[in-house]
C-alpha cells in the first residue's frame, strides 16, 4: 500500500494501528499493509467498525495494558489476512467478512474482481488482469 494511504489508515485509527512503527520482534505492523492500494478502502471500512469496538473494549477492561491491535495486514492467496493481537467475537467476525469481501474485490483498483491464477492467486478485475497480462507478455 502506498505511503500516503498507510499513513491515513494509522493517523485515523491509533489503536487498532497502535502497532504500525513498532519493532520486527514486537509486531509484522512493521512492514506496514502489505497490499495493493485496493483494498483501501476495504481495510478504512474494517477499522471504522474495529477502533471503536476497541474503545469500548479498553472502558470495560481499563486495567488491560495489551488491547487488541492489529498484528498484521496482507494479502495472501488472493485474500486479504488481517490478524488481531486479540479480540472480541464481534471483532473476528469483521475480520472474516471484511476476508470474504476482499475475494471479490481488485488488489490493485477496488474494483469488482475475483481470484485469478496470477504470482500464484491475485484478486483482480478484468482491467487490472489485462494490465498485468500485457506487462508480462514475452516480447
Amino acid at each position: 500500500m502506498s505511503p500516503e494511504l498507510d499513513e491515513k489508515l494509522t493517523k485515523a485509527f491509533p489503536l487498532l494501528y497502535a502497532d504500525r512503527h513498532g519493532t520486527v520482534k514486537a509486531t509484522a505492523m512493521c512492514w506496514g499493509f502489505v497490499c495493493a492500494d485496493g483494498w483501501f478502502d476495504l481495510i478504512w471500512e474494517l477499522s471504522s467498525k474495529l477502533e471503536p469496538l476497541i474503545r469500548e473494549y479498553l472502558k470495560e477492561n481499563p486495567e488491560d495494558q495489551h488491547p487488541p491491535r492489529a498484528s498484521q495486514v496482507k494479502e495472501k492467496w488472493g485474500g486479504l489476512r488481517f490478524y488481531l493481537t486479540k479480540g472480541t467475537r464481534d471483532m473476528f467476525d469483521l475480520v472474516t467478512e471484511a476476508g470474504e469481501k476482499s475475494l471479490k474485490t481488485c488488489e490493485l483498483c477496488g474494483a469488482p474482481g475475483k481470484a485469478r491464477p496470477i504470482m500464484p492467486i491475485k484478486t483482480l478485475c478484468d482491467s487490472c488482469l489485462d494490465l498485468i497480462s500485457e506487462h508480462s507478455a514475452p516480447t
